[in-house]
């Protein structure tokens, strides 16, 4: 294992899974974490999320907006509602180039930075650079 490596779960859910393959890839080679989930199923992916986040274990979460029935924002307003601890934080990912997405995601205190998918090497080191001091 990697001697610079978080040690903290990754939680990446995206509906597609070119996407998905691409960030795990891009957490795994900038040693990001060594602990990575990928979710195509927007609602399997929040119930991981809710499950781990019963441990005093922080999660980072890469979170897609545009995903078909159940999409980021349900995810969002989800967390709020179940009260899910603040440790669980959010990088929104997105092919949304909506400016109203970018603005609408500040109003949620849980998402830390946002991001045109998909995230490359460089977007994974300013996420530990700026969010997990390393």
């Amino acid at each position: 294992m990697k001697n610079d490596v978080i040690n903290m779960p990754v939680i990446i859910v995206d509906d597609e899974p070119g996407i998905l393959f691409l960030h795990e890839l891009m957490v795994s080679e900038s040693n990001l974490a060594d602990q990575i989930f990928t979710f195509s199923n927007p609602k399997e992916g929040l119930d991981f999320i809710v499950k781990l986040s019963n441990s005093d274990t922080p999660l980072l979460i890469i979170l897609d907006i545009n995903m078909p029935v159940f999409n980021g924002w349900d995810i969002l307003d989800k967390l709020d509602e179940l009260n899910i601890p603040a440790n669980a934080i959010v990088i929104m990912a997105t092919s949304s180039i909506h400016k109203s997405d970018k603005e609408r995601s500040c109003l949620y205190k849980r998402v830390k930075m946002f991001f045109e998918k998909p995230i490359n090497l460089d977007d994974c080191k300013r996420i530990k650079a700026e969010l997990l001091q390393r």
